[in-house]
């Protein structure tokens, strides 16, 4: 199929689902990385306010780094003195013994939402996968984001059928290779089918190989719009954006580009299914 780009697609006040920040290593936020990402740069929160402004974001969703561990000082206290812009999302292991405490009080102290990095050895992730502490995680009344690659796939969707009152989002369209659009869309069509299960449009530059729009993408997310449809589908910018030469503008450009969805469908994307998850929120 081919669309017509629309660059000055109308979307009204947004909302980015995933960005992270932190700050460099230092006495008072120590580094306890737990995923293997290690960054050598700070991704300061002054400078994603910034261009937040500039692209009339009113709110973002910060997920925990994996760099800090189960340590969320940082995120807290960036949320503190940002109540209005920003909104916390707590990082659990449910693995661990102590992911349930953790869980929680993160849920306590305000995280609107919890996510779970399936870990890249596949014997930890079917570990995770078939921890205990599911329904206790489930019973806080968050969502959970998954962090899932393709060779998760089976893991990820078993999770999700056996907590069908709890709303997971699939974070990062499940992380695609590009190049693999039909064998991504089989395994996006096996989790539309569970109503408890929202994808995540975020990362579109590592899905893709070429550069914003991303237009190589959009057989894939025509397919996840029919699949899902706008109210399970939610938009995340993943700042700062891991792949090289991709920003923030570009993240927005590229939904704004997406020529099968309409102005309402748009703003339910970029906006209200956020509103729904984690809010609601004043535009």
């Amino acid at each position: 199929m081919k669309w017509t780009e629309e660059p000055g697609a109308h979307v009204g006040a947004i909302v980015d689902s995933h960005a992270r920040v932190w700050t460099l290593a230092t006495p008072a936020y120590p580094w306890r990385p737990s995923f293997g990402i290690v960054p050598s740069d700070p991704a300061l929160p002054d400078e994603l306010l910034a261009a937040m402004d500039d692209l009339a974001i009113v709110r973002a969703i910060l997920v925990q780094p994996s760099v800090y561990g189960s340590d969320h000082s940082f995120l807290f206290d960036t949320v503190r003195r940002h109540p209005d812009r920003f909104s916390p999302l707590g990082l659990v292991d449910p693995a661990l013994p102590t992911s349930r405490e953790l869980a929680e009080d993160l849920v306590g102290k305000g995280c609107v939402g919890l996510r779970v990095n399936l870990a890249l050895d596949l014997r930890q992730a079917r570990r995770q996968a078939d921890a205990g502490s599911w329904a206790l995680l489930g019973s806080l009344g968050v969502p959970i984001c998954l962090r899932a690659t393709p060779a998760h796939h089976g893991l990820a969707t078993r999770i999700v059928e056996r907590q069908p009152s709890t709303r997971f989002v699939i974070d990062h369209l499940g992380l695609p290779e590009p190049g693999q659009t039909e064998r991504t869309i089989e395994r996006l069509g096996a989790l539309a089918g569970f109503d408890n299960c929202i994808l995540k449009i975020a990362g579109l530059a590592g899905a893709s190989t070429g550069r914003s729009p991303y237009r190589d993408t959009w057989p894939m997310l025509a397919a996840a719009h029919e699949l899902f449809g706008a109210s399970r589908l939610v938009w995340g910018s993943d700042y700062p954006a891991a792949a090289p030469g991709a920003g923030y503008p570009d993240a927005v450009a590229a939904m704004r580009a997406l020529p099968f969805l309409s102005d309402l469908e748009r703003d339910t994307v970029m906006h209200g299914t956020a509103c729904d998850l984690w809010g609601p929120f004043d535009r």
